[in-house]
């Protein structure tokens, strides 16, 4: 018997060293999950065992790969899986650093200038936690040393090869049915996995190495799955209005100042904010499941209703502005009387918040321009928008093109950067950017400015595109781009730096912040001074909304506040300015809303046709209930908030939130997120706008 076995397995030397590659690559990358999980998340948060099991997957991938071919091959191979292994896990610690939110791969890869533009910050922040990016290279050298020294990685028997890979396949469908198997929320790791909806829940509850996987899996199926049925979780029959709202969730939130007394009375029409759609017939044009059943959930919303202010701007000229890592908080500095005249004396958003959406500024544009949260993960939502034949359908621009305004966009910086060449002329824009009828400004030197000055690019735009009416300008700025710091750090925040010198705060860079951020408040003072020469002022309106907070620092946001916000959705608090000098008083709106709801607010307000339905953000002046969406699927309402990151519930109003309500509420947020990423990959908008009669060149 003993010789038999021998004669079969040979001896334990021999066998260690065919089974020694699994047993490395398993150990290193098991290393890697577990410190990455507990240096970002928590080690007992339930989404251990899924992790460590997918860690073993991939270790026995990795074994069994490097053990095909002769040795140095498999060497060579050995070391590319490590480097591999070792740059995910240190690229992911890092773009959260930087980012607040996990690498989607796919969906930024080609897009390596936003790490080249960002050099200066990513390099700081390494510096800042180099202890945890010692942690996680030391693993890549020590696993390299090995792979070239003692171990062998000998071409395997075949056998020892197949029980590997049987093996392996066999621990990833156990992990599988067990997911499968347990499966009890909308956001559980099988669900995550199957559906891919978010790279942060994602990184968070199957791993790094398997929302790598799953990742590309998406980015190599994505297209080929937009026509298939969608499964919307809740089955779109979730009332939100009953669900989310209190006795004061009414249009009593909405408060004129000083109204004056009337006995005239006046009509207002509140029919639905819809358009004449038969779904039927578009589902006919597209032919394909995917825009079928977005058009059965659609034809389940309540729609928006018209409401007193409906057409209020109507044929009124405007101005849109998306402000670089702008936060609300930035006004409580008392540096900003321009931008704070607009924010208090125009529509006043009480509870108006900015979330950080996927893919940095053009997330946070997409979200202010389409009303539409982004795909959280394999591709760029606006990029992909932009791939549609009128992806972008209801965006300002293409529906005020439609009723003949002129509409240009400008931008203080590449013209190309995020395919934005591409992605906001199908918004519906004239699009005029630094390289294409800007040009870049320079220092003494002669060296291109970082950032660029938004006071310039108002100088050199706005007579010029003024002069016939009526027109829509968008301005996307960069004046309070990060990093921020004075000299080469940021030019903007060394120009204005006497400005905030007296100011009374901590941190230099908080100074840096405000100094940056004021040329921007420069730009919205000419731009006043502007509007009034020309005689402008009373029949043009003023959209201002950041693009996201200050994501690489935080402790800037806490400063300003005055209070630490550490993981509390109160960070994302900040302003929203809808503005015309043709409003006698202030309207005063407590209703949470955030930053989905401006386009469906303007084009009400402007009163032309569109359907609310189609749209995900809500109008916040209708009598709709107030709607918080969040990256992470944390939500805020005027009734009650989740916060997903500490994962608790929160009452607004003292009464106590049935398991049900919440259970419902999560279903609701969860289907808004599949119509959104639907509404793009499907693209849904093209055949409505087949329906209507509009041509891609509207």
């Amino acid at each position: 018997m003993i010789k038999f076995f021998k004669a079969m397995f040979g001896d334990v030397r021999e066998y260690f060293r065919e089974w020694s590659g699994w047993i490395l690559f398993t150990v290193l990358i098991l290393y890697y999950e577990l410190l990455f999980h507990g240096m970002n998340f928590s080690l007992d948060d339930g989404n251990i065992a899924a992790i460590i099991a997918f860690a073993v997957v991939a270790g026995g991938v990795f074994g069994v790969l490097t053990g095909f071919f002769p040795p140095v091959i498999n060497k060579i191979l050995a070391t590319l899986f490590t480097l591999f292994t070792g740059v995910i896990f240190i690229a992911q610690y890092v773009y959260h650093s930087v980012f607040n939110n996990y690498l989607s791969v796919i969906g930024t890869i080609k897009f390596g200038n936003q790490a080249v533009d960002n050099a200066d910050t990513v390099i700081s922040n390494i510096k800042a936690q180099i202890v945890d990016v010692i942690l996680l290279a030391v693993p890549v050298l020590i696993m390299i040393v090995c792979i070239w020294t003692f171990m062998a990685f000998d071409r395997r028997r075949w056998w020892v090869n197949l029980i590997g890979a049987a093996g392996t396949a066999l621990v990833y469908a156990t992990t599988l049915f067990v997911m499968w198997a347990v499966d009890s929320d909308v956001y559980s790791p099988y669900n995550l996995y199957k559906e891919y909806t978010s790279v942060d829940l994602s990184v968070e509850k199957l791993g790094v190495m398997e929302s790598f996987v799953v990742d590309v899996r998406e980015g190599i199926a994505g297209k080929s799955s937009a026509q298939s049925r969608i499964n919307f979780a809740s089955g779109g029959e979730v009332d939100i209005d009953s669900l989310a709202s209190t006795e004061s969730t009414t249009m009593q939130e909405i408060t004129t100042e000083t109204a004056e007394a009337t006995t005239e009375e006046v009509v207002i029409d509140t029919s639905p904010n819809v358009l004449d759609l038969d779904f039927d017939a578009i589902n006919d044009l597209a032919g394909n499941d995917a825009v079928s059943s977005l058009s059965e959930y659609f034809a389940n919303i309540p729609p928006t209703n018209k409401n007193e202010y409906t057409g209020m701007f109507e044929g009124y000229n405007v101005i849109w502005i998306t402000a670089e890592g702008f936060s609300g908080y930035a006004l409580d500095s008392g540096l900003f009387p321009t931008l704070s005249k607009l924010a208090d004396e125009g529509f006043v958003f009480e509870n108006y918040y900015q979330p950080l959406w996927y893919g940095s500024t053009l997330g946070g544009e997409y979200a202010n321009l389409m009303g539409s949260p982004t795909k959280n993960g394999s591709y760029l939502s606006m990029c992909r928008a932009a791939d549609n034949e009128n992806g972008m359908l209801f965006s300002m621009a293409n529906t005020l093109k439609r009723l003949g305004y002129s509409c240009y966009g400008f931008h203080d910086n590449d013209y190309t950067y995020y395919d934005r060449n591409i992605t906001h002329p199908a918004l519906g824009y004239e699009w005029i950017a630094s390289g294409n009828g800007l040009e870049y400004q320079t220092d003494e030197n002669g060296q291109d400015m970082w950032p660029q000055s938004d006071l310039v690019m108002m100088e050199e735009t706005f007579d010029k595109y003024t002069e016939t009416q009526p027109f829509h300008l968008y301005y996307l700025t960069v004046s309070g781009h990060v990093p921020y710091g004075y000299g080469a750090a940021n030019a903007m925040a060394d120009k204005n730096k006497a400005v905030v010198s007296d100011l009374n705060y901590v941190l230099d860079t908080t100074k840096a912040y405000l100094a940056s951020q004021y040329e921007m408040e420069k730009m919205l003072e000419y731009m006043m001074k502007r509007l009034e020469k020309k005689g402008l002022l009373d029949n043009t309106v003023i959209v201002l909304a950041g693009d996201h907070v200050p994501y690489d620092n935080m402790d800037v946001v806490d400063e300003l506040a005055g209070e630490n916000f550490g993981n509390s959705l109160e960070a994302y608090r900040s302003r929203l300015v809808i503005w015309s000098a043709s409003m006698e008083k202030p309207v005063r709106v407590d209703k949470v809303c955030s930053s989905i709801d401006i386009l469906p607010t303007m084009l009400n307000l402007m009163g032309v046709d569109y359907d609310s339905r189609l749209i995900i953000g809500r109008d916040i002046l209708s009598d709709s209930t107030g709607l918080v969406l969040f990256p992470d699927r944390s939500f805020i309402t005027d009734a009650f908030e989740y916060n997903a990151v500490t994962d608790t519930l929160t009452s607004h109003t003292g009464a106590e939130v049935s398991d049900d309500s919440f259970i419902a509420m999560q279903l609701y947020v969860a289907d808004k997120f599949t119509a959104a990423d639907n509404i793009t990959e499907s693209g849904y908008y093209t055949y409505v706008a087949r329906y209507l009669g509009i041509d891609e060149d509207n």
